[in-house]
């Protein structure tokens, strides 16, 4: 199970040290802290960072809280922090846990999400860690490179702001900024983002169908790929007809190969 240990902010990693010091390895899996990525604009240009996503908690994974909690128990600092108030050791639901799991990626890190907007500002595509909880964001701030996102943690209803990045920012070279995570970064972003962007781009041939709209429930074969329109073929009355389908009315269908 995943647990959280609440600290104060700004000794989350003197917490995680204690933990890897003091805690037998084979009484835990994983004892980290969540952060996310997030661009930064400066100057014209976008900046990446990583910054911690939960300032004052530490998530644990383990199947024997109550003798982890034994250990820390006997460091001198800890007995401090329960002394103060400012530590405390809490389970995460099942749901709760599942959502972590799937959004913090390798160096539990939450990774950027690319969204694509159309000529009038709305959102109708978003590719990354965002893209299985588009129902749960309930604001975009685009300038500033963020999705502010509801969920719950230990019961309660929370929010949480989320890095994205858009069509022009890939268009540049990403160099990174801040990083407040120990780990390894390359001198300029990588992400799978970019490659997945690719694959969910329309191309000519592509066999989509509208979910939107007044041609909704139709499909057809991608003719010409526009500017946030796509030209279909479909058939009515009898003949294949040319359609002009905006790009956020459309989605591609998967083909499902024969025996």
């Amino acid at each position: 199970m995943w647990y959280v240990l609440q600290t104060m902010t700004g000794r989350e990693e003197e917490l995680v040290r204690m933990v890897n010091a003091a805690v037998p390895p084979s009484l835990y899996e994983d004892c980290f802290i969540a952060y996310y990525e997030r661009v930064w604009r400066k100057q014209q240009q976008s900046i990446v960072h990583i910054e911690r996503l939960f300032p004052g908690y530490v998530m644990i994974i383990t199947d024997d809280p109550q003798q982890v909690f034994l250990e820390l128990k006997r460091l001198p600092a800890m007995v401090k922090l329960l002394s103060d108030g400012a530590f405390g050791f809490v389970p995460l639901r099942p749901e709760e846990e599942a959502f972590f799991g799937d959004l913090l990626q390798k160096g539990r890190i939450v990774r950027l999400s690319y969204v694509e907007k159309d000529q009038n500002g709305h959102v109708y595509r978003i590719c990354g860690p965002l893209h299985n909880y588009m129902g749960q964001v309930i604001k975009y701030q685009f300038k500033k490179r963020y999705a502010i996102i509801k969920f719950q943690m230990l019961g309660e209803e929370k929010t949480a702001a989320l890095g994205i990045i858009l069509k022009e920012d890939i268009e540049q070279e990403l160099a990174y900024g801040k990083v407040e995570a120990p780990v390894e970064v390359p001198s300029f972003y990588q992400s799978e983002i970019l490659a997945a962007h690719e694959e969910d781009a329309f191309h000519t041939g592509d066999h989509v169908a509208v979910t939107s709209g007044s041609l909704d429930g139709m499909d057809g074969i991608v003719w010409r790929v526009g500017k946030g329109i796509l030209e279909v073929g479909v058939h009515l009355f009898g003949q294949d007809v040319s359609v002009e389908v905006p790009v956020e009315e459309v989605c591609k269908v998967q083909e499902t190969g024969g025996a």
